[in-house]
């Protein structure tokens, strides 16, 4: 989808959208290759599980800003790059898929222009090191002009209203709600988070002051 492979780094990728060259409705090729990737992969996977192979599992993390872009480095070791805030955000995302639980997470500013042609669900308001403005996250469930699974669909209106009494500080409410998506998919890493989040506020209440973000320590 126009983008550019940028480098290799271990057993990840960097992709860039919109560099060299500029690209229109960049957010939107980002989240067409996360969904493709999603795809090929689990056609991937069903060919090594029938030659009884560990299936791959992996995450991705997109977000969409200014950045600085183009020939980096010395005269004696330079090469084409993009580097800067938005860039080491979607590394955490990438690395934040983990601790959620799911394989595509994406940034409010990616989310924001192609929120009308996905399904997503929201998954929290972070900060991440280094950075004092919170972001919200979202998990990328998939195209909005494809169906979805009702249990799907039900743990997502579930979720969205945990997250509305979390923030307004109703957390036994919070709890009833997470725990309902938990009894729909037990493995709702999201859901536990939260759950354990309540708890911690429930002993040692938040600042009058708290705007409902957590900080996110990992990388």
């Amino acid at each position: 989808f126009k983008g550019t492979l940028d480098k290799y780094i271990g057993d990840a990728i960097m992709a860039v959208y919109g560099s060299p060259l500029p690209l229109q409705d960049h957010e939107w090729m980002a989240v067409q290759t996360a969904l493709e990737m999603r795809h090929r992969l689990h056609v991937f996977n069903t060919e090594r599980e029938n030659t009884g192979q560990i299936p791959i599992r992996i995450g991705i993390g997109v977000n969409s800003d200014s950045v600085i872009s183009g020939n980096i480095g010395s005269s004696k070791r330079m090469e084409f790059t993009a580097i800067g805030d938005g860039v080491n955000l979607g590394s955490r995302l990438e690395a934040a898929s983990k601790l959620y639980g799911t394989d595509i997470v994406i940034s409010e500013t990616t989310y924001k222009p192609c929120a009308d042609r996905v399904w997503a669900r929201e998954l929290d308001y972070i900060r991440v090191k280094g950075k004092n403005k919170p972001v919200i996250i979202y998990e990328l469930v998939g195209y909005s002009d494809q169906p979805i699974p009702d249990a799907k669909k039900q743990i997502i209106e579930h979720y969205h209203k945990g997250r509305d009494h979390y923030l307004n500080r109703r957390l036994a409410q919070a709890m009833a709600e997470f725990g309902m998506t938990l009894e729909l998919d037990k493995n709702d890493k999201s859901s536990s988070l939260h759950l354990e989040r309540c708890q911690h506020w429930l002993q040692a209440p938040p600042p009058e002051d708290w705007d409902g973000s957590w900080a996110l320590t990992s990388k």
